[in-house]
């Protein structure tokens, strides 16, 4: 049926006059007699009473108005939802991040710009290891993942780029021999039990643990692998071990845990946001967009 048609039976059925009501919607009287005439023939009811030259809505009219009232609302708005969605101003962001992501400022500092901005962009949230994200874009089941280098080698239909960087820290249970020092080397702590978090071989933090680490002349003895920040400091908390994690895990307080600076010249851990290299979502450019602002 007909948008237009329904459109103008409401009118009618506001204006309860043919006349006044073919002014309103600046077309000729018969014409729009006709078109109500059409349409009560393709519902096979009568929608209007014209007894005594007077135009009343029958009780099937009512009903029907009602109803296409609701029609024509719901058929604006579907209107008005596809373009907001093809603009990128409503939608859903489909992101993924390693645990530590939170901890840094910029993400969130960023989300707060697109939600000011764009309240009807809703965020789906995915945390997971460098590999278990890496391949949600790939599947499409993310729009774009931010996960710790060194990254996997990127297929063509992907790409990379730089999100932050940042230093970091040794934490260390309150209890170590060396938990009141300032700073420290890591050859320092190379006899410790390490707690890593869990990477894919070559990728991730642990690699990055395990690439400063020997650049300080020893193998970490790493005891137990776990799947988020949180965890790795419950149990350096617990005594089982001490941790290299970056510079934003300081946000978190937890009771018999202690970050040492490192004296090691140590690259820096950086951050890097991975989508794919043709960018069909809106909401994705508008976020890509609120990050490259200072």
């Amino acid at each position: 049926m007909q948008f237009r048609l329904m459109r103008n039976f409401i009118v009618v059925a506001e204006e309860l006059h043919m006349h006044r009501a073919a002014e309103r919607l600046n077309m000729a009287q018969p014409a729009l007699s006709q078109q109500i005439k059409t349409l009560e023939e393709r519902l096979g009811v009568t929608l209007f009473s014209r007894a005594n030259r007077r135009l009343t809505l029958t009780p099937a009219g009512t009903a029907f108005l009602k109803k296409a009232r609701i029609a024509i609302a719901m058929a604006e708005q579907a209107a008005v939802d596809a373009r907001q969605t093809a603009r990128g101003e409503q939608g859903v962001l489909n992101l993924g991040c390693v645990s530590s992501v939170m901890l840094d400022s910029k993400l969130p500092a960023c989300l707060r710009q697109l939600h000011a901005q764009w309240p009807a962009i809703s965020i789906s949230m995915m945390t997971g290891n460098v590999q278990n994200l890496y391949t949600a874009v790939q599947s499409n089941q993310l729009d774009v993942a931010i996960i710790r280098a060194p990254i996997p080698v990127l297929p063509e239909d992907l790409q990379s780029r730089a999100f932050t960087t940042e230093k970091t820290v040794l934490a260390i249970g309150k209890q170590h021999p060396l938990a009141g020092s300032s700073a420290l080397t890591l050859a320092s702590v190379k006899d410790d039990k390490w707690i890593s978090l869990r990477d894919p071989e070559g990728v991730g933090l642990e690699q990055y643990l395990y690439d400063a680490c020997h650049s300080a002349g020893f193998q970490p003895h790493v005891i137990q692998n776990v799947s988020d920040v949180l965890t790795v400091l419950s149990l350096v908390s617990a005594g089982f071990g001490i941790a290299l994690l970056p510079v934003s895990a300081r946000a978190v307080s937890l009771e018999n845990v202690v970050y040492v600076d490192i004296i090691d010249r140590l690259e820096e851990s950086e951050l890097t946001l991975v989508c794919h290299r043709i960018i069909r979502s809106e909401v994705l450019n508008k976020f890509l967009r609120t990050l490259e602002r200072p």
